[in-house]
Formats: structure tokens, sequence, C-alpha cells
């Protein structure tokens, strides 16, 4: 049975302590038609003809915090306040909410296309879709905001700092070094191609202006 689990919620909150993000997932993914989650054992949720279940770490957790600070960052020109915060909170719910539904979509219909045409596990596969959509998500809540280093600092640094300080103060000796890969690979990946197609597209612009402006120009008698 396959589980749309990603990114676990830091923190010890059991699944029944998190039915505020997995039971609006669970209804909003029932009203697109495309999946039947119905309540299970334990807080889970489960859609037993497509064999999939929403378990704990299916709340986005850490995509929840990094959207969070990704609101406080766009609107850091407004004033501070408890206010703010919970604005940002409320707007950080939704975001994680409309990822997690695209995320537990891409696994359901796409997860075995996907590991079958890249040549990945299951579990890369997995892997993959999670970490490109929450990246994939929070670089369009921080478009427009003038700053292009905000969404991979505040996605680095929740994903691979913020669980290396919760390794030391807990005395681990460190945190699983194919996750971190992954979670650093992916989004430098694919801000690289974004970069790589940016220069060409803007060169192609460039060398179309140059044509035109040096193309002599037809006077009339």
């Amino acid at each position: 049975m396959a589980s749309a689990e990603t990114a676990a919620l830091p923190g010890r909150a059991t699944t029944e302590q998190l039915q505020w993000l997995l039971r609006p997932l669970a209804g909003l993914l029932n009203a697109t038609g495309l999946f039947d989650f119905a309540p299970a054992a334990g807080g889970e949720w489960l859609d037993a003809g497509r064999a999939l279940i929403i378990v704990k770490a299916c709340a986005g957790g850490n995509f929840l915090i990094a959207s969070w600070l990704g609101w406080l960052w766009r609107w850091r020109t407004r004033p501070f306040g408890p206010g703010l915060a919970l604005g940002a909170l409320a707007a950080a719910w939704l975001t994680a909410l409309l990822a997690n539904a695209a995320r537990i979509v891409l696994i359901g219909y796409g997860q075995d296309d996907l590991a079958r045409l890249a040549g990945l596990s299951n579990a890369d596969s997995h892997r993959l879709i999670g970490i490109g959509v929450y990246f994939g998500a929070l670089l369009l809540q921080l478009k427009g905001t003038g700053t292009a280093l905000a969404a991979p600092a505040i996605y680095l640094g929740i994903t691979l700092l913020a669980p290396l300080l919760k390794a030391w103060l807990s005395g681990r000796n460190g945190i699983d070094m194919t996750h971190a890969l992954w979670s650093a690979g992916v989004p430098l990946a694919g801000l690289l191609v974004g970069l790589l197609f940016y220069g060409a597209w803007s060169c192609c612009r460039q060398a179309a202006s140059a044509t035109r402006d040096g193309e002599p120009t037809s006077s009339t008698p």
C-alpha cells in the first residue's frame, strides 16, 4: 500500500492532533473526484481503491513553516505584529493545503510513470515529486519579491539546517545524507536549469533586437 508521506511536521504531534491539516486535505482531494479517502484507524485517511493512505507526514509541516516564513518575508515592509503573524499563518495553511493536494495527485497518478521513465525507485520518485512541488510552490509564493535567493534560502534552511540543529540538540550524529542530497540537489538543479533557459532566452531576444535594429529602413520618395 502506497503512502503519500513526504515531509513530517517537526515535533511530537500525533496524527489525531494534525487533523486541522489532514481532514481538509482529504476533503479537498475527494472534492476533485480523483480520490475516495475515508477515515481510518489512528486518524489516517485511506483510499482503498487506489491503495493510497494519508499519514501523519502528509501534513507537510516543514513546508507549512517554510511557507509561513515566506509570507512574512513577502510582507516584510508591513509593521510586524500578531495580526501579521496570524495572517501569514493562515496564508501558509492555505498554501500548504494546495501544495499537499497537488503533491498527492501527482503521487497517486504519476509516481509509477515517473519512476519508470526516469529509472528511479518508487521511493525516489515519491521524494522527487514532493521536493519539486514544495520548492516550486515556494518559488511561486515569493515571485515578484525582488529577492531571487529568498525561496532557496528558506527552503534549504528548513529542510537541512533545522534538522541538523535538531540532531545536534538531541545528541545524534547527523541527518540522513540521502535525504539531504535530494533536498539540496533537486532545488539547485532546478534553479540551474531555469537560469540556463533564462540566459538562452535573453540571448535570443538580444540577437533578434540587434537584427531588427540593423535592418535597413526603406524610404519613400
